[in-house]
């Protein structure tokens, strides 16, 4: 046996322990990487159990049930007699939610040739609610056909964050009727959802903007329910849990008599203006009509830039509703108030005369009369009959500017009239004070010339036309104007008038109508007396008599009629406006007369009988209006 050296034997022993003292290294590296994995591991146990438990459990159980938002049904908006003005339609609306969408290219790519809406307004939706929380739906078509519902609903596993979804949209049956009045719908704005204006409502809504729609937004909106269902990893309905109805909008019943909303509209055709029908009896609304009128559906689902740029027309204006929005002067429809004021005061003795020869002259400037060979001898009656300016400058230098404003205001001219709408103006009526505050001038005697025939600073809007003639007619009560059946009337004041003076009134106003010599003869009806006022205001100066034709329309004379009927029982008073139209008696007082005689043909006797067509049925008067409907006529004033 051959034994190894000692030295190597010590080399041979002292190798193990070195490779022990590694091993026993690396087990504590180990350890110390496996000690620092639990601890990560637990640190993370940590936060997702304990710190956000609640929140990934709140997740976790929204994956497993799913809350469908159930729209209420948005209130109706009836006319007197309960005939729909503004209903609602289901429709559908294709949704995305950020939150859902991992890959917002690849998703469009596979929806967007699903849709009808082009990819660039889409994209322009997405961006403009970048900002909202990327869980709140982004509503990308509106009012989707079936077509495109079917499309999308058939690759709706492919599309996630893609939600299709059945929301009530306003319909308005009757189209265009009303649109400044009932107003319209759009949708709610991201700074609209940050000051809470809208607390029912969510992103994609559509709100009141405008008009009655906007006024009663929490009325008519109504409350959502919701329906709360399981659904399994694929989101496919396993149960529904529970259900919690909509609560519907409430109805609005307006005291508007669709009859003489559509006279009104049909008579005003394409033309700029207005027409104001009150109930002089109590204030209500029975027809309001602006124009042009608008489309209140094409704001729902979002304007072009050219039908905005038509809706914004700075000559037409299409959007303002100029019932109670456009301040113009009153022309010769003022000279009945005017000539209240005169009696009220003294001034005046009815069959005391003036004569007129076609001007009057005041220093050495001439005033003219509308009529250049004037008028001749001419009294209270003929003054209004014939609308004779000459009498009002020399009985309004009597009367002066201080009453004239007295009066103006006591008619409720100057202020806004009380009607529960957005945007109404004051109109204007002038004073020495104002007159001495805008330009550092004191008032001018010239200036009172003007006043006294409804020209100069004096502005009105036809509502306050319309509110002062039912003062007239209803023996010197001046009532807020009220739109809703339901409001009590609501009495402004009384104005104190003489019940001698308001007869006169009333008995020449009827001639401008009834008198075979009265401006606006041509609108007379065989079975309702009409009283009324012609008046033309200017616009610009006119260098000649009969220019006004030649003149471009933008400068062209304002044509106003005020009226009230049937005389012996006054039930509607009427105020009309035609920018531009020229002469009242031939442009306006047409438009009076076709809702006077509407509103008698809805109340004479109906025959026993009604005729028949081909099919034996009987026809409903009320369905076919053309039936009874008549050209309305008239004559230059």
């Amino acid at each position: 046996m051959i034994r190894k050296p000692f030295k190597s034997y010590i080399r041979l022993k002292k190798f193990p322990q070195e490779d022990s003292k590694e091993r026993i290294l690396a087990y504590r590296i180990t350890a110390i990487i496996l000690l620092l994995f639990f601890l990560l591991l637990s640190a993370r146990l940590w936060y997702l159990q304990i710190l956000h438990g609640d929140e990934y459990r709140a997740e976790s159980e929204r994956n497993r049930v799913k809350t469908v938002r159930l729209m209420a049904s948005r209130g109706k908006i009836l006319d007197r007699d309960g005939r729909l003005l503004a209903g609602v339609k289901p429709s559908f609306n294709i949704c995305l939610i950020r939150k859902d969408i991992t890959d917002m290219e690849a998703l469009l790519s596979r929806l967007l040739p699903l849709l009808d809406q082009p990819s660039s307004k889409i994209r322009a939706r997405l961006y403009a609610s970048r900002k909202q929380p990327r869980f709140m739906p982004i509503v990308i078509e509106r009012n989707a056909s079936w077509e495109t519902v079917c499309r999308v609903e058939a690759r709706l596993s492919e599309l996630p964050g893609v939600r299709v979804e059945v929301a009530p949209t306003r319909r308005y049956p009757r189209g265009k009727l009303a649109p400044h009045l009932l107003g319209y719908l759009g949708e709610i704005s991201l700074k609209e959802l940050q000051k809470g204006k809208y607390p029912h409502a969510r992103s994609g809504d559509l709100v009141g903007k405008y008009g009655l729609e906007a006024r009663y937004e929490s009325l008519l909106a109504g409350h959502s329910g919701k329906k709360i269902m399981e659904v399994d990893a694929r989101g496919r309905l396993i149960r529904v849990i529970k259900t919690i109805p909509p609560t519907p909008g409430e109805d609005l019943v307006l005291s508007l008599d669709l009859d003489l909303q559509l006279a009104a509209e049909e008579a005003l055709g394409d033309n700029c203006g207005a027409v104001v029908v009150l109930n002089p009896r109590n204030g209500q609304i029975l027809a309001m009509a602006s124009g042009p009128k608008f489309d209140p559906s094409l704001f729902a689902n979002g304007l072009s830039s050219q039908e905005w740029k038509t809706l914004n027309d700075p000559l037409t204006r299409p959007l303002i509703n100029k019932a109670i929005q456009g301040q113009y002067p009153p022309g010769s429809t003022f000279k009945p108030f005017m000539a209240t004021a005169l009696l009220q005061e003294g001034i005046i003795n009815p069959d005391e005369t003036v004569f007129c020869n076609g001007s009057f002259k005041l220093g050495r400037r001439r005033f003219r009369c509308w009529k250049r060979w004037g008028h001749g001898k001419v009294n209270l009656y003929k003054s209004i009959v014939e609308s004779c300016d000459v009498y009002y400058y020399q009985n309004g230098l009597k009367l002066g500017i201080d009453r004239i404003e007295k009066y103006s205001r006591l008619f409720g001219f100057g202020t806004k009239t009380g009607l529960d709408l957005p945007g109404e103006k004051p109109g204007f009526v002038p004073s020495r004070v104002w007159k001495l505050r805008r330009f550092q001038e004191p008032w001018q005697k010239g200036e009172t010339l003007n006043v006294s025939i409804g020209q100069g600073f004096m502005l009105v809007t036809p509502l306050q036309l319309a509110m002062a003639t039912a003062a007239i007619a209803n023996d010197g009560k001046l009532y807020r104007p009220i739109y809703l059946l339901s409001q009590a009337p609501v009495l402004q004041k009384e104005l104190g008038l003489k019940n001698r003076v308001i007869q006169i009134i009333k008995h020449d106003m009827e001639g401008v109508v009834e008198d075979k010599h009265g401006t606006a003869r041509g609108i007379r009806l065989p079975d309702v007396t009409i009283a009324g006022k012609t008046g033309t205001a200017q616009v610009v100066k006119q260098a000649k008599a009969g220019q006004h034709d030649e003149l471009p329309w933008k400068y062209r004379d304002h044509a106003l009629f005020i009226a009230f009927a049937p005389v012996e029982d006054p039930q509607l008073a009427v105020a009309v406006i035609i920018e531009h139209g020229g002469h009242g008696g031939s442009a306006a007082a047409p438009v009076a007369k076709a809702v006077i005689e509407r509103w008698y043909q809805k109340r004479a006797p109906k025959p026993s009988f009604l005729p028949e067509d081909s099919a034996g049925l009987h026809l409903d008067i009320d369905e076919h209006p053309a039936l009874l409907r008549r050209s309305p006529s008239g004559v230059k004033s």
